[in-house]
């Protein structure tokens, strides 16, 4: 869904689904920012645990959502979410993984942000083994989400795993939200549609697959713009045995209709405008070649054989309006010039990717995160290289990047690197204070002994800083005490 910015307006208390939260004025005409639950022109944090107890029902999973403000989140409270919440459907069950996925959209168009979240393990029959998945949805308000929730897809067999991969977006181009889903097999996977409305009383059909693949699945889905047309278009990797692949659909006629594709899979993707020419492009985070192909994709030749980078690698591809998606890319890993680190084996560049204009410059920038970077002799303490865009993308000319690289030992960043912390296993751009400039919020789902954290770093007119960053940790947020790993922040909601 494209983005709109709302000024911020006055903070206020009221109930949430039982529990206060601030709320705000009336959203004026203009859209309130992604990812604005209850409309007061500032951002809040969505982030995924299912690996969360409730109650005695270990990985039952919840949501914990922090509310922002002028300060970003992390100063007026937060509210933990999970299927014991009056309001939300189902019953908490062991291993039902609430909030596998979590992402924000305005299903209903009353401008403020709605919770989507994924348990992609929920079990729909008396077999608690089984793994049906569902998908629901919590409506924002001025007063959070009062209004409880509904489910708007569930898996038809026992290994369909719906809600583990949710991307949001007007695909059909009907001016509804509409929901693409990964969905599991026995032995096949792919992403299916369910179109909007996203109602309590809408049909929860799913469509037919868009893509998909014997022994493998999907990994990662988004939607952007990409052939400049003002609708939403869909962005979806597979990771099989002998397949994998990213396409790009766009809708036409009421059906998908392939816009792009080349042979390689990519575990996470992200869409921005990073040259501002008017078209979304794509980052393909840990590109993976199909060695099936005869000539395969983010492939390195150096050696003369096709062979995976050392450390991992991020392509780009470029949107165009005159020469068609794709006619132009560029390719980034630890050895380009001007990128932060240094390409190690272990290394995984790009499995956690995001976008958003951290400068306040027009150009979209990249975050990319690598949990397993080791700092010093400390393996996987985890490292987010932060990319700027420009007029020719996140590359000069010359193949040159200009970025700058944060780990936990960074100057004004909270703690230490840790062998194993894990910092940047999942990334996220949002201006979540309302400045002008994206912040960066960095999951460390290793952090003291797997209990996890999430990092927040200001944007500023000269990029991300270190300077006024915090750690929002789940002891630091009132969350309850754990004695198994909650891993919070290995799941960053989206929207």
């Amino acid at each position: 869904m494209r983005n709109k910015i709302l000024s911020a307006t006055v903070i206020c208390a009221a109930t949430l689904l039982g529990v206060t939260a601030p709320t705000a004025a009336q959203a004026t005409d203009a859209a309130a920012p992604q990812g604005d639950f209850n409309g007061d022109g500032y951002p809040d944090l969505a982030v995924g645990v299912p690996s969360g107890q409730v109650g005695n029902q270990a990985k039952a999973g919840y949501v914990n959502v922090v509310w922002g403000g002028p300060d970003g989140p992390g100063k007026y409270g937060s509210v933990r979410i999970s299927q014991a919440t009056s309001g939300v459907p189902g019953t908490p069950e062991a291993g039902d993984l609430f909030g596998s996925a979590v992402t924000a959209a305005d299903v209903d168009g009353d401008r403020y942000a709605d919770l989507v979240v994924g348990a992609s393990s929920e079990s729909l029959s008396a077999d608690k083994s089984a793994e049906h998945g569902t998908v629901t949805v919590l409506r924002g308000s001025a007063s959070g989400f009062t209004s409880g929730g509904y489910t708007v897809a569930q898996g038809a067999s026992e290994f369909s795993r719906i809600g583990a991969v949710i991307a949001a977006g007007d695909v059909t181009g009907d001016g509804l939200t509409d929901l693409v889903l990964s969905r599991s097999g026995e032995e096949h996977g792919g992403a299916v549609l369910r179109p909007g409305p996203l109602t309590a009383d809408s049909p929860d059909t799913l469509s037919g697959e868009i893509a998909g693949a014997d022994f493998g699945g999907v990994t990662a889905l988004t939607t952007g713009d990409f052939d400049g047309d003002g609708d939403d278009d869909l962005a979806v990797s597979v990771k099989a045995t002998e397949s994998r692949f990213v396409r790009i659909y766009r809708w036409q006629d009421g059906a998908p209709v392939q816009l792009w594709s080349t042979t390689a899979s990519a575990a996470s993707l992200a869409a921005a405008d990073f040259d501002a020419d008017g078209t979304d492009d794509l980052a393909l985070g840990y590109c993976s070649p199909n060695y099936e192909d005869d000539a395969p994709d983010c492939a390195d030749y150096s050696t003369g054989r096709a062979e995976v980078f050392k450390g991992g690698l991020v392509k780009v591809a470029y949107g165009s309006t005159s020469d068609g998606f794709g006619a132009r890319t560029q390719e980034i890993q630890q050895d380009t010039p001007g990128i932060a680190g240094t390409a190690e084996s272990e290394d995984r560049l790009g499995a956690a990717v995001a976008a958003g204009d951290i400068d306040g410059d027009g150009y979209a920038d990249l975050a990319i995160g690598d949990a397993y970077e080791a700092v010093g002799s400390r393996q996987n303490a985890g490292t987010v290289v932060l990319v700027h865009g420009t007029a020719t993308g996140l590359l000069s000319s010359g193949g040159t990047a200009t970025s700058v690289g944060f780990t936990q030992n960074s100057g004004g960043v909270p703690g230490t690197a840790e062998t194993s912390d894990r910092f940047g296993a999942s990334v996220r751009l949002q201006d979540y204070d309302a400045d002008g400039y994206a912040d960066l919020a960095a999951g460390t789902p290793g952090e003291n002994s797997a209990q996890g954290g999430v990092w927040l770093l200001p944007g500023t007119a000269q990029g991300t800083t270190g300077t006024g960053s915090r750690a929002l940790t789940p002891k630091g947020l009132g969350l309850p005490s754990s004695t198994s790993a909650l891993e919070y922040g290995l799941v960053i909601g989206r929207g």
